[in-house]
Parts: C-alpha cells; structure tokens; sequence
C-alpha cells in the first residue's frame, strides 16, 4: 500500500472545494497528536482471529512519524483496544451477535494483561508517551476511553492518524474526531486493511468529506520546527 490510492476526481474535488489538495500542512508541535491505533499484537501476529496481513509492511512508516513529531516536541499516543467487563456491558449488541468461542478468544487475548493486548515489539515506543486502552471501534465514543480528556488536558487540537485496521478503528476514530473539531489527518501508507479495496474506499471516503489524507513523507515534509525540516 505504498502508493496513494486518492482519486485525481476526489484530489480536484477537493482543489475546487479548498483550493488546494491537503487542508493540514501546518503544525504547533505542542498541538499535534500522533494517535497509533490498535498495533497490537492480536492484529500483528498471524494466526491470531483479527490478524491483518497487511500490517507489518506500515511499521516503519509508523515509527518514522513518531521519530518526527516526537523529535519536534508533539505527543505520541499509542491507542490499544481492550475487551473487559466494561466493553461487554456498554457494547452488549456488538458481542451478543458473537459466537461462544469467539468470545472466548476476545476475553483471554485482548484482556490487559495478554499478550495480544501488547503493541507490537519494533514499534518504537516510550514510557513518557500517552496509552490510552479503548473499548469501542472509535476511541472517542463515550465511555469508551480517556481521549477527549487527554487531549483537552495538553490543548491538543490537531490529530494524525495511522495503525490497523484502516476501514474501522481507524477511520471511526478520525470521522469523530473531525465531527468534535479537531483537524484530522490520516496517514494512508501508515494504515493497513485486510483488503486494497477496503483502505482505498475509506481514505476516498474520509478525504472526500471528513478531513486530510496524506503520504508518510508528505507529513514528515510538513512537519517543521523553527523552519527547520524534521527527520
């Protein structure tokens, strides 16, 4: 998935629109969230239900972005989905539907203290960053996470987006963060989906109507302190 999958109808949609390609070109570092969702290794390793075989190919991507916002003085936060007694009783009408052993397998791996709750081992991680743990598709729904508070705390008002999968976590996480007024931006070569198809119909979609879309080296090109390029 390395190169972009934007429409030229959607990019001269959005050149009429906005009058130019991307909306999120500027950044104040102290402003700025890098939000990795779900890199865990429930979705990381093969064999396991959810795993994405698409996955592996977007952690250098990832930890370049880190490297770079993190250098830059903006904060890093590693978003990982949990399944714990809170998630069954708020989401009850998503795990009802499921089978006995899939939820069996959803309870022992992605509880907190699993092995596929943890990220996955290269990416480049630090105490010092933010883990937030979720319960929902989307990190800002109520009661499925401390985000809004975590951000609202360090005055954050622009986030990125990248991480697995695509078409749900990801994108469900950037469609409410851009409907509560923060400016968004995904990272397409930094998102995986288990399909071509399904991660070129998202980022279509949210570039279209919800909010930027950008290439690794696209963001880090914008990504500056002092006018100074971050690498």
């Amino acid at each position: 998935m390395s190169d972009s999958v934007l429409l030229p109808t959607n990019i001269e949609k959005i050149m009429r629109r906005d009058g130019a390609p991307h909306s999120v070109t500027t950044f104040t570092p102290a402003k700025t969230a890098l939000l990795v969702i779900d890199m865990q290794n429930f979705y990381m390793i093969e064999g396991q239900i959810s795993y994405c075989p698409n996955a592996h190919p977007i952690v250098p991507n990832i930890n370049r972005i880190v490297q770079s916002l993190r250098n830059a003085g903006g904060n890093i936060i590693w978003v990982r989905n949990v399944t714990n007694t809170n998630a069954f009783r708020t989401w009850s009408n998503h795990y009802d539907r499921m089978k006995p052993e899939i939820i069996d397998v959803r309870k022992s791996e992605l509880a907190e203290d699993s092995e596929g709750f943890k990220l996955w081992h290269d990416l480049d991680t630090r105490a010092e960053d933010i883990w937030i743990s979720k319960t929902r598709y989307s990190a800002f729904i109520e009661g499925a996470s401390n985000m809004t508070v975590e951000l609202e705390t360090r005055g954050i008002d622009t986030l990125i987006l990248c991480g697995v999968v695509t078409n749900i976590c990801v994108e469900s996480t950037a469609r409410d963060a851009m409907m509560l007024n923060y400016r968004t931006l995904i990272i397409e070569d930094a998102c995986a989906a288990n399909s071509l198809e399904a991660h070129s119909a998202t980022l279509n979609t949210f570039y279209s109507n919800f909010g930027d879309v950008q290439m690794t080296e696209e963001v880090i090109r914008h990504l500056r302190v002092n006018d100074q390029m971050v690498v």
